[in-house]
């Protein structure tokens, strides 16, 4: 078996368990939503999203520690970010945009205005060029103070606004929930090292630019979970799920940058930035803002034109992989 084949072959069965595994945090993350009492927006944000985001946390750490491919982490991250709102758009135009943005509340939008406000952060530190503080960097900590400080105001608006207050009691015990919850975190890490180690393969042996392959083909396998979980959670009519896990997944993997800075020894990692990353992170942004006008049309009848915006979302993510490609093969 040739060294491409065998690549595609660990690919495709690595897909396979991420989905299945995606599907189980979609299933068992509604579980914990209604045994906790916790609300299935939070669920999604500070559990599913965090637990479908390690692919991306382990494959940008061996990017810049192992393989010293800051182009690739930083592709990743931003592609990835694009990925998971072509995702939800496309869920959107199938299981109906007010059945997937509509009915949600505060906390929504302050989870999605945050992930909106790190990626501006990392274009702004990026373009400044960054400065080394250590360890770490400034860009660095500012990603770290405004991921968390925005986990707590989603988590504060979650808890005082009203459209929370028919959240059931605990239901029971989550002891099983949990279990099977950890069980399929487990399997998305270990499939995700095979998948990261096969997508790196078949890029080597294909001669993409490193940029290009983190935008497109390391974001499409280390998003895979995301994907699983969010259509898993529209079947499921669990649209909070949905919401929380892509766009807290948006967040989180722009705090990765924070971890992965951690692991870059040669300067800051933002400043690393290339006009590629500059233009896929202002892809993220406005896509992420579209985002945001949906949510917002779906629940204020002055804004109901955003709703249109919906289809114009894989025309946006195409357009701005076909930028991505002519500039990293400059």
């Amino acid at each position: 078996m040739d060294p491409l084949t065998a690549a595609a072959l660990v690919f495709l069965v690595s897909s396979v368990s991420v989905i299945y595994a995606g599907v189980g945090l979609a299933r068992y993350g509604d579980e914990l939503a209604e045994k906790t009492g916790w609300g299935k927006l939070w669920v999604g944000t500070a559990l599913v999203s965090v637990a479908t985001s390690l692919p991306e946390l382990t494959v940008n750490i061996s990017a810049v520690w192992l393989e010293d491919a800051p182009d690739l982490a930083l592709g990743n991250v931003f592609g990835a970010n694009m990925i998971n709102i072509l995702v939800l758009g496309l869920a959107g135009l199938v299981f109906g945009v007010t059945n997937m943005f509509g009915r949600q509340g505060r906390d929504t939008e302050v989870l999605v205005l945050m992930g909106i406000g790190l990626v501006v952060v990392t274009m702004v530190v990026g373009a400044s060029g960054d400065a080394k503080l250590g360890p770490t960097s400034l860009g660095g900590l500012i990603i770290l103070v405004l991921y968390f400080w925005g986990m707590r105001q989603v988590y504060t608006a979650g808890r005082t606004h009203a459209h929370l207050a028919d959240i059931p009691a605990p239901t029971g015990r989550a002891r099983g929930a949990w279990i099977a919850f950890g069980l399929s975190a487990l399997v998305v890490i270990v499939a995700a090292r095979f998948l990261a180690s096969s997508a790196d393969q078949i890029a080597k042996l294909t001669g993409i630019s490193a940029s290009f392959v983190g935008v497109v083909l390391v974001a499409i396998v280390t998003t895979l979970p995301e994907g699983a979980v969010t259509v898993a959670a529209a079947l499921r009519k669990s649209y909070g799920i949905a919401i929380g896990n892509v766009y807290g997944s948006c967040a989180f993997n722009v705090f990765i940058l924070f971890f992965s800075d951690l692991f870059y020894f040669k300067g800051p990692l933002l400043g690393a930035m290339q006009a590629e990353h500059f233009v896929a992170a202002a892809g993220a942004f406005v896509l992420m803002g579209m985002g945001y006008l949906i949510l917002r049309g779906s629940t204020h009848q002055a804004l109901a034109w955003a709703k249109r915006l919906t289809p114009a979302i894989p025309l946006l993510y195409f357009g701005t992989l076909y930028l991505v490609f002519t500039l990293g093969q400059r």
